[in-house]
């Protein structure tokens, strides 16, 4: 009996996938756990493992479809089995192109959708984006009816909905995947210009950054950290970890313990919006901002505050090297309550960086450079500084609480003898 080949739910958001590329071509042998195909969804790429041994025959997504989860993509047929197109196999009317975001094509009146949507109000399933334009338009996201995968509400839906009641509201609608006018520009004056697709990873960065950017309440914060001990106090670690053939530690690794012990010393702060309740977390969850192929993504370092720098320092290394590539889970990427970005190695010397959706607080870190500043009896003296600047979500951070978390970072950072205990 042929196995069915279907497209697998990899991430706890996931309502479809883009097909990157197929390991197999058809007629081709695969094995059992063989790489088979890569999906790349909202924030990775990941290949997907032959679910048994066979024939790859029938395949019905090619490299860039859209694809709904649980979506037959292929079959595999054993060794002397007759190979025989299965029912439903040959990839009519599966939509791949269109899922993740197009609207029905038959569509039941306004009046109908309502009363079927309120029939199923209490388990309306919606994208972050849609519940973020259906709140901005004041719409009820339970009245509205579903187009997407398994009913899911998405973005179209809301603005179909905003044209029939409230059509004067659409312009204010967030629109980021909107175009600009700039080709139309190039045409225009004849400059020479390359067209490159928008891929997934990058059109959902633009997506959640517009809403991050339009819905959070962003304020910023800076402070300057001298940095000398905690330079000095890593040379020394190194020392010791070189001499037994261990693996260095960089500043990022210090400032990725020093995030995570403030945090604790300041609980407040470690927290997320979720309407109508602030969610606190027990543990310091650091998000750090690695730089991929085709965008941004953000592996999660779990109870910093429990882990040494050495742990810490190796847990990254592991998680950026498999972020690179896409050999790792989603549960890997997803639930930070605290972002780090460091753009110090480019030469940055400060920037402010976009608050990353639910996470109430980034910080974006500069390079360390050397200053002169009066020492205790006013002679000049010279250090090293390094800046560094907090972006909070008032909804939950207040600019007080703010600053008392940046206060005991800078304390953590240039009294760094404390960050060694647990």
């Amino acid at each position: 009996m042929p196995i069915e080949v279907i497209l697998p739910k990899v991430d706890m958001d996931m309502s479809s996938g883009t097909i990157a590329g197929w390991h197999k071509a058809e007629g081709e042998m695969v094995a059992k756990g063989e790489a088979l195909f890569d999906i790349e969804t909202d924030k990775a790429t990941m290949e997907v493992e032959s679910p048994g041994t066979g024939t790859l025959h029938f395949v019905s997504a090619k490299n860039g479809d859209i694809v709904p989860i649980g979506q037959t993509v292929g079959w595999l047929f054993a060794e002397g089995e007759q190979v025989v197109q299965p029912t439903g196999s040959d990839g009519k009317g599966n939509g791949f192109d269109t899922v993740a975001e197009a609207g029905s094509k038959t569509e039941a009146p306004a009046a109908e959708k309502t009363k079927i949507a309120s029939s199923n109000a209490g388990g309306k399933r919606a994208t972050p984006l849609a519940r973020s334009v259906a709140k901005r338009l004041n719409l009820d996201i339970h009245s509205i009816n579903g187009s997407g995968p398994r009913g899911r509400i998405v973005c179209a839906d809301v603005k179909e909905a905003a044209e029939v009641d409230q059509p004067s509201l659409l312009s204010e609608t967030i629109k980021s995947g909107d175009k600009t006018g700039a080709q139309k520009t190039a045409d225009d004056l004849g400059l020479a210009y390359t067209k490159v697709p928008v891929n997934r990873m990058r059109s959902v960065i633009a997506s959640r950054l517009t809403e991050s950017k339009n819905t959070i309440p962003h304020f910023y914060l800076n402070a300057d950290l001298e940095i000398d001990a905690l330079l000095t106090m890593r040379a020394q670690i190194n020392l010791v970890l070189e001499n037994s053939g261990s693996k260095r530690v960089s500043v990022n690794d210090l400032l990725i313990k020093a995030s995570a012990a403030a945090l604790t010393a300041v609980p407040e702060a470690n927290a997320s919006w979720d309407g109508d309740n602030i969610i606190k977390y027990e543990g310091a969850h650091i998000s750090v901002a690695v730089s991929v192929d085709g965008g941004l993504i953000t592996p999660v370092v779990r109870d910093a505050q429990k882990k040494d720098i050495q742990t810490i320092s190796a847990e990254i290394g592991d998680l950026a090297a498999r972020a690179k590539t896409g050999k790792f889970s989603s549960q890997e990427y997803q639930g930070g309550s605290f972002s780090i970005s460091n753009l110090g190695m480019f030469g940055v010397k400060s920037f402010t960086a976009i608050i990353n959706p639910p996470q109430s607080m980034i910080l974006a870190v500069g390079q360390g450079t050397p200053q002169f500043i009066p020492d205790g009896e006013g002679k000049p003296k010279v250090v090293t500084v390094m800046c560094v600047t907090l972006s909070c979500d008032h909804r939950v951070v207040d600019g007080a609480l703010g600053a008392v978390w940046l206060k005991k970072f800078k304390e953590l950072v240039e009294n760094p003898a404390a960050l060694m205990l647990n």
